[in-house]
């Protein structure tokens, strides 16, 4: 096991320095840089003023040069002090990605509480009435669009019925404090919470349904049913365990969602997450956040894939790691 870790965390950190290659190639590759964005038809700013900003920010170099001098404080720990926010990266990362996460969890929790039980009923009585109920309902999740579920939430129950706020995390004109401050958050996390349960677990459902069929239909499982074992003990003991590693893989790729925000979302319920943070850096071109938020995802992706590979033995002992 010590082995097998070891030798994945060396091609993790091989895949790392070439996906920051790629990354930064692609970020100084765009159209325009932040101070195009910025400062572009701005009478006052002459050409002299301009070439200075870039030497000031770092864009005066070429890519090749660029990406070195980058790297060299990534090692270090630093990856730059954002054009847009004025902070350093790792710091805005930090504070915003809790955000993102406290908004993430809930619904990443309910999805495994009702896309795999549902997935299990809907493949243990295929073609029934409720194999056909959980099928549309997993379309419709898939189908959809965030957006106007969000925009038909928000007109329903807080423009019509007034229930829930409309946006935001906080209360405004309200300075609450302690437990009273926690239940106002936890009430502007209603709606988004719900949105990006019911879009998400769709899919979350179609793959538990799939799999479970698969394996429900394995000689193994016609033994155990021949031998008279109860059905829930069929399904869920038998079955239902050979079904962990694909979806133990697929939890492993949600990872990186947990921390990395929902852009459409968070900006329609205005949640300061990280997910709306790195869209206004993208659209100025603020390369520093680019290059850290991207890189904080790359981890992020390639530890999922490794605590999922490691849960591998846990959830079936013929798995052997080596």
């Amino acid at each position: 096991m010590r082995q097998y870790i070891i030798r994945r965390v060396l091609i993790s950190i091989g895949v790392l320095f070439g996906v920051s290659i790629l990354l930064y190639a692609l970020v100084r590759s765009m159209p325009g840089d932040y101070i195009q964005t910025t400062f572009a038809g701005n009478p006052n700013v002459t050409e002299a003023m301009i070439q200075n900003l870039r030497k000031l920010y770092g864009l005066d170099t070429g890519i090749v040069e660029g990406y070195f001098q980058w790297l060299g404080k990534a090692l270090r720990g630093d990856l730059g002090i954002s054009f847009v926010y004025g902070r350093p990266v790792t710091e805005v990362i930090t504070d915003k990605m809790w955000v993102s996460f406290f908004l993430a969890l809930p619904a990443f929790i309910l999805q495994l509480l009702l896309a795999v039980p549902m997935g299990i009923t809907s493949a243990s009585k295929q073609y029934s009435k409720s194999d056909y109920a959980v099928t549309v309902f997993a379309m419709v999740g898939i189908s959809l669009p965030s957006f106007f579920f969000a925009a038909l939430l928000q007109r329903i129950f807080s423009m019509g019925l007034g229930w829930l706020p409309l946006q935001g995390m906080t209360t405004a004109r309200e300075d609450y404090t302690g437990i009273r401050h926690i239940l106002d958050m936890a009430v502007h996390y209603i709606l988004p919470v719900t949105v990006l349960t019911v879009t998400g677990m769709g899919s979350f459902m179609r793959y538990t349904r799939t799999n479970m069929l698969e394996v429900l239909q394995a000689d193994y499982i016609r033994t155990a049913r021949a031998k008279g074992l109860k059905k829930k003990t069929v399904i869920y003991r038998h079955g239902f365990r050979n079904t962990l590693i694909p979806l133990v893989t697929m939890v492993g790729g949600m990872l990186p969602g947990l921390f990395s925000g929902a852009i459409i979302t968070e900006g329609i319920f205005a949640i300061d997450g990280l997910g709306y943070t790195s869209l206004q850096a993208l659209k100025q071109g603020d390369i520093p956040f680019i290059m850290g938020f991207n890189i904080f995802l790359a981890v992020l992706t390639l530890l999922g894939t490794l605590l999922a590979d490691i849960t591998y033995g846990l959830v079936d002992p013929r798995v052997k790691l080596s």
